[in-house]
């Protein structure tokens, strides 16, 4: 797991260079003005723009990938991000969604929790749970949020 934020000028300090590539990438672009949906960055990354409300934690489930390193960059609004860098009991989670890359959960084992403001970043490496866009101090809160999917290979 990476967390940065876009508006620092060492942001890409200890990043693996394709997660570099793609946050200088993202740093050309007038985030506020990404239309949500699907959008290809190279034949092989991809990002998802999504706008939405956040919930309580308790209301959601956590993810986790094994063929694909998220990069969420958060635009507008703030959010919490329950996480866990432990490797996750696989046992707790729904079966693996290979076509879709993911696993769910209710609660993350050993979990931690950080809160992205504006071109704040997290990088979320396989197999590290994460439960995006739960409230801040019980308030639910409008969100503009980005996600690239970077493929493991290309670390």
């Amino acid at each position: 797991m990476f967390i940065g934020d876009l508006t620092r000028n060492d942001f890409k300090l200890g990043l693996p260079p394709v997660i570099a590539e793609v946050c200088d990438y993202l740093n050309t672009l007038d985030l506020a003005a990404l239309e949500t949906g699907h959008h290809d960055i190279t034949e092989q990354i991809y990002m998802n723009v999504m706008a939405f409300d956040t919930a309580a934690a308790e209301s959601k489930q956590a993810e986790l990938h094994r063929q694909y390193i998220d990069v969420q960059v958060l635009i507008s609004g703030q959010e919490n991000i329950e996480y866990s860098v432990a490797y996750p009991t696989l046992a707790n989670y729904t079966e693996y969604d290979e076509k879709d890359d993911y696993q769910l959960t209710p609660e993350i084992e050993y979990k931690s929790t950080l809160t992205l403001k504006p071109k704040m970043f997290v990088v979320f490496l396989p197999y590290e749970p994460h439960k995006p866009g739960c409230n801040v101090d019980n308030q639910v809160i409008s969100l503009k949020k980005l996600v690239v999917k970077v493929p493991v290979e290309l670390l």
